[in-house]
């Protein structure tokens, strides 16, 4: 059964921040329509709906790999350009502030370091903000590289000092809020891309570096007959709605424990190359966070580079991540430290290749540009190599979690697995050592709006 779950779309008439919502939300697919805010939606199977509180329409069947949420659109400006910018509010650390917006309340975030946050104006009615975010993934259209190439395809431009938590002044106090940009222009790259299915050049032709060599985020995948949802990867927007003034986003299954199945959103991450695979803001400040357990602002999601292959799996096409918090819980938060999870599956007791993995003594070679690989082998390229990388190992996986589909189901289990040398995690680039010096950690914006249990 297909679940669409209304919720309470906040309706302010002092600052008619929701115009025309009504008519988006005159909306029926699948079987059932859910409304009001009290009941969570039932399923099938008996799984609930538990949506944590963004103002919202959920589709969403219970338990699949993916659904969608449509979430109202906010307008306001951009003091450095003039420009207006469309955003959502998914987060906020004050609690009547995530009443009166409908958002998840993430007290957590008030620990957010200010080298993560920027200030923004919002005086009841208006939001002001100071920095553009830059440019996510596009074509260049206008030979930006000089080149004579006007078909090829750009990477994300960050701006460093932009970051989707604001610090703004509300109700006499000082308050963190969640508020990714959507839309901040009409030129090339100033919107978050939007997923038609299909196999879309700006993110099948988004390698991480100009040596990479391989079929990108496919793994292998026909992308031609791939709509929105069958794919991690690919646009997070679905539907861009100017005239109802909402956006659809892909929701992504997690693993937290048994029973209890979180959800997530992803509005921008801290490093180019997954910014560019999802189509979102490349938001460098968010490194600045810090690694998981360094305060709580910090979340976490284990994420999967080998094992039992799921073409409709998490972001590498392998069994989903498992996330430290739900949605709704006491010390959640959207922001979500990014590691990798490698099985050792050929059993050799080895996880990294030293001489091709920089974390691991790799030689640089002169005029690379990258320590430790030739330009002139583009197929050695992998700055942090592991030797089971991207491996199908299903049977191990199998033998080593002792469940059948070989899917590891909460975090203690896969701290298990790691004591005893079946698994390793690393940093986000997947095969950097956990808390190597050499990058900062990956910051991913995964706000957490519906859990199924």
């Amino acid at each position: 059964m297909r679940i669409v779950e209304r919720r309470g779309f906040v309706h302010m008439e002092k600052q008619k921040m929701f115009k025309n919502i009504d008519k988006a939300l005159l909306v029926s697919v699948g079987t059932a329509i859910v409304t009001g805010i009290a009941s969570p939606a039932i399923g099938g199977g008996g799984l609930e709906i538990e949506n944590h509180g963004p103002a919202s329409v959920v589709d969403l069947v219970p338990g699949a790999a993916r659904g969608t949420i449509t979430q109202p659109l906010l307008s306001g400006m951009i003091l450095s350009t003039g420009a207006e910018v469309l955003f959502v509010i998914t987060d906020a650390s004050d609690k009547d502030f995530a009443e009166m917006f409908g958002t998840l309340h993430a007290d957590a975030l008030e620990e957010a370091p200010d080298g993560a946050v920027e200030n923004a104006i919002f005086d009841g009615v208006n939001w002001i903000f100071f920095e553009d975010p830059g440019l996510v993934v596009r074509f260049d259209v206008d030979d930006e590289d000089g080149d004579g190439d006007t078909s090829e395809v750009l990477g994300p431009v960050g701006n460093e000092n932009y970051s989707p938590l604001k610090r703004i002044i509300f109700d006499g106090k000082e308050i963190t809020v969640n508020v990714p940009f959507v839309k901040w222009g009409d030129g090339n790259g100033q919107q978050l891309l939007v997923d038609e299915g299909g196999c879309d050049d700006l993110i099948r032709s988004n390698p991480p570096s100009p040596f990479f060599v391989g079929n990108g985020p496919t793994n292998g995948a026909d992308c031609s007959v791939e709509a929105p949802l069958d794919r991690y990867k690919g646009g997070q927007v679905v539907d861009l709605d100017l005239n109802a003034m909402t956006v659809t986003m892909k929701l992504h299954k997690a693993f937290f424990k048994p029973g209890k199945i979180p959800y997530y959103t992803v509005f921008d991450a801290s490093k180019p190359p997954p910014a560019g695979f999802m189509g979102v803001i490349h938001a460098p400040k968010l490194s600045n966070l810090g690694r998981f357990g360094e305060n709580d602002a910090v979340g976490r999601i284990a994420q999967f580079s080998n094992g039992g292959r799921l073409n409709e799996g998490g972001p590498n096409r392998y069994q989903q991540g498992i996330t430290s918090y739900t949605g709704g819980s006491s010390h959640y938060t959207p922001m979500w430290h990014i590691s990798w999870i490698f099985f050792d599956c050929d059993g050799d007791g080895v996880f990294f290749i030293p001489d091709r993995n920089v974390g691991e003594g790799a030689v640089p070679v002169a005029g690379s540009g990258i320590p430790g690989f030739d330009p002139a082998d583009p197929a050695a390229f992998d700055p942090f190599q592991m030797d089971d990388k991207g491996v199908d190992c299903l049977q191990f996986a199998i033998d080593a979690t002792g469940n059948e589909d070989g899917f590891i189901e909460r975090l203690s289990h896969l701290a298990d697995l790691i004591d005893d040398g079946l698994a390793i995690e690393t940093e986000g680039p997947a095969g950097l050592r956990l808390d190597s010096p050499l990058q900062p950690p990956l910051i991913v914006n995964c706000p957490v709006p519906v859990t199924v249990k």
